[in-house]
């Protein structure tokens, strides 16, 4: 049964299976889809690849579920909360398997014991950027309870409102976490530090073209395991991919590409504790969530756990 069907036979007569995969995001975390698809890994397995960005994860799903792309490179919670609605999703690779965030204070905080009682920014409740705060807390020894967290929208905007006084610290990725750093603010903590899994972003497909087409993900799969390898272990090669995609300076770009390197899947394997994580983050405001087994949102066939 595993031999190579016929459009990953012979470069001469074959022709590439065309794949659309969407993406929701600009930053190093999606530096493994961008690097498979520059440097050929695709085509090398028989597939002929387009990237669509997409702003904002809810128009990816809809754009899944119409059919109109095969692949999303998404953050799974609104992925998992759809699915657990009833949404035909799987969960077919991990690309990033940390929440890849750094909390930054102003200059009047010098340790974390210091902010019982003060004010941080998330981005908004029940969001990754909430669990990393509670975590960092904990790790201080304060009791979440006792920090007050402002939902502020965006990452850009909890800067924005660091900068103005409204809160004494905030929960920043890159590159505005690298832009903080410029302005004198203080990384109490690098997330990833703290060796928690916590699966950050990957690779959702429809369950019925999973299921219909098995050769056609594990190409995909295949192409970004090779993909995933170079980003990780070769920082030029990641760079120069950065470089094309986020119009940034040089600093900026190596920054971030630092702030993920402990975060990247290489490779791509799906992690169910990673999911696990992002599970219990969901549950107050997706309480069906509680009894589901998740194991049904993954399948994990198509990439091997180192």
């Amino acid at each position: 049964s595993h031999t190579a069907p016929c459009f990953l036979v012979g470069r001469a007569q074959t022709k590439l299976t065309p794949i659309r995969t969407a993406y929701s995001a600009l930053s190093a975390g999606i530096g493994t889809l961008w690097l498979t698809h520059e440097d050929g890994h695709f085509r090398k397995h028989g597939l002929d690849s387009n990237l669509i960005y997409i702003r904002g994860g809810s128009t990816a799903v809809q754009a899944l579920l119409a059919g109109e792309i095969q692949f999303g490179h998404l953050s799974p919670a609104p992925m998992m909360t759809a699915w657990a609605q009833g949404a035909d999703f799987v969960w077919v690779g991990t690309t990033t398997h940390q929440m890849v965030f750094t909390l930054l204070v102003d200059q009047n905080t010098t340790k974390g014991a210091e902010l019982k009682g003060k004010k941080i920014g998330i981005t908004r409740l029940g969001s990754a950027s909430e669990l990393a705060v509670r975590m960092a807390l904990e790790q201080f020894g304060v009791n979440p309870k006792d920090g007050t967290m402002l939902s502020l929208g965006g990452i850009p905007e909890i800067l924005a409102a660091m900068r103005a006084g409204a809160v004494n610290g905030g929960i920043l990725s890159p590159p505005t976490s690298t832009a903080a750093r410029d302005l004198g603010y203080r990384p109490l903590l690098h997330i990833p530090d703290l060796g928690r899994e916590f699966t950050f972003s990957g690779i959702a497909a429809k369950r019925s073209f999973v299921q219909s087409q098995p050769e056609i993900v594990r190409a995909y799969m295949a192409s970004l395991a090779d993909g995933a390898k170079v980003y990780k272990e070769d920082s030029r090669a990641a760079l120069r991919i950065l470089r094309k995609y986020m119009r940034a300076d040089d600093r900026t770009l190596e920054s971030g590409y630092k702030e993920y390197d402990k975060a990247i899947s290489s490779p791509p394997y799906p992690g169910l504790a990673g999911l696990e994580a992002v599970r219990d983050s969901l549950l107050e405001s997706t309480p069906q969530l509680k009894n589901v087994d998740l194991r049904k949102f993954v399948d994990d066939r198509f990439v091997r756990a180192k």
